[in-house]
């Protein structure tokens, strides 16, 4: 039978790198807040492969002046990024200077950097949640309802039933493919942190179920080290 002392310098040159693997994302995570890792991305299309983050499905609406985007929780205005909405969009228009999102439970006005100006929902004046958006010819807007069509004032504070012709709804169209490459881009690799790579890589779920299995050996091989370690120390101080 193998002497402790041979057992021992090969358990530690076997568990060695994975030692260091773990020592170094520790540290990493630990100071995760610090580095920001929680909000970068990682833009590794290997890595993106590997945890099935494949294209998104791209909603656009075509304005008078931008072509509205939508993929994930990421609007675009003409395939740059805008802004984050957590609901779907039916539609979008221009409306002024400014840009009138319509999402399954809100209006949203946006300026054309993206930034939010305003924010009309059940609570503050919206009748209906939106099925849909248009504009009327002298440039009033009008939502769609489940029985009613609903006119709003420019401000968007006032809403009354439509009466007249309906009008024609903003529908989806497709997204140019320049376009839709830059968002599957963006969306793409805003989907994994480096605070989640580092996480998977230190448990060893970066691998799947092999890879916990791995990190399983590593913790018992650790255990075998510092037995066989201390079983060294007492022979040589007994001798």
């Amino acid at each position: 039978m193998a002497k402790p002392h041979i057992w021992h310098r090969y358990i530690g040159v076997t568990v060695s790198l994975f030692v260091i693997i773990l020592s170094a994302t520790g540290l990493f995570l630990n100071f995760s807040d610090t580095l920001k890792l929680n909000k970068t991305h990682t833009s590794s299309s290997w890595l993106l492969d590997h945890y099935n983050i494949g294209n998104f499905n791209v909603s656009s609406f075509q304005t008078n002046k931008h072509l509205i985007s939508q993929a994930s929780n990421f609007v675009y205005l003409n395939g740059r990024y805008a802004l984050n909405l957590n609901e779907s969009l039916v539609g979008a228009l221009n409306l002024n200077e400014y840009i009138l999102l319509a999402t399954q439970t809100s209006l949203v006005v946006i300026d054309r950097d993206g930034q939010i100006i305003d924010e009309i929902g059940e609570f503050t004046g919206l009748p209906e949640n939106p099925l849909g958006i248009s504009i009327t010819e002298d440039g009033h807007p009008v939502i769609r309802g489940i029985n009613t069509y609903w006119r709003g004032s420019n401000e968007l504070s006032a809403w009354q039933p439509l009466k007249g012709p309906h009008p024609k709804w903003v529908a989806p169209t497709e997204t140019p493919n320049n376009i839709n490459t830059l968002i599957q881009q963006h969306a793409r690799s805003n989907e994994i942190s480096y605070e989640r790579v580092l996480l998977d890589l230190h448990s060893g779920r970066l691998l799947g179920g092999w890879g916990q299995n791995i990190m399983s050996v590593v913790a018992i091989l650790l255990v075998i080290l510092a037995v066989t370690g201390i079983v060294i120390w007492l022979r040589r101080k007994s001798g």
